[in-house]
């Protein structure tokens, strides 16, 4: 009887160590802040990732040409542990989105299952806003 009541003691103990942990950072979900929504791509290695959307001030699905100098959008990792991020104010509406990795990698958000295709073979990930 000792041996369940520490298996149930550890147990509890373990469950009251998880509930107090932060929650993870889910890369490339957005996320609503009262600051604006912050995008997060995680991608270790990367010299350069962008932001590519569909709201007013970037130029993503607007028929520009975009090349590997381009920076709309220009996400950061000051931390360098791999997770770019960009914070934006957007207002309620329907927004496309993908990241761009080093100038030449497309990427949909992983962490977003809603997506469009993008009419080359790929998908832009989807984000409402009410």
């Amino acid at each position: 009887m000792k041996s369940n009541a520490l298996v149930r003691g550890l147990a509890v103990i373990a469950a009251l160590e998880l509930a107090c942990q932060p929650p993870a950072v889910r890369p490339g979900a957005p996320e609503r802040t009262p600051d604006g929504i912050v995008f997060r791509c995680r991608a270790p290695g990367a010299r350069v990732v962008q932001l590519a959307g569909s709201w007013d001030g970037n130029t993503f699905l607007r028929g520009s040409e975009w090349t590997r100098d381009t920076r709309v959008g220009l996400m950061q990792d000051p931390d360098g542990d791999g997770v770019w991020e960009l914070r934006l104010r957007l207002g309620p509406g329907r927004y496309e989105y993908a990241f761009l990795i080093d100038g030449v990698f497309w990427e949909a958000d992983p962490a977003n299952p809603e997506r469009v295709a993008d009419g080359q073979g790929g998908a832009r990930s989807v984000l409402v806003l009410p």
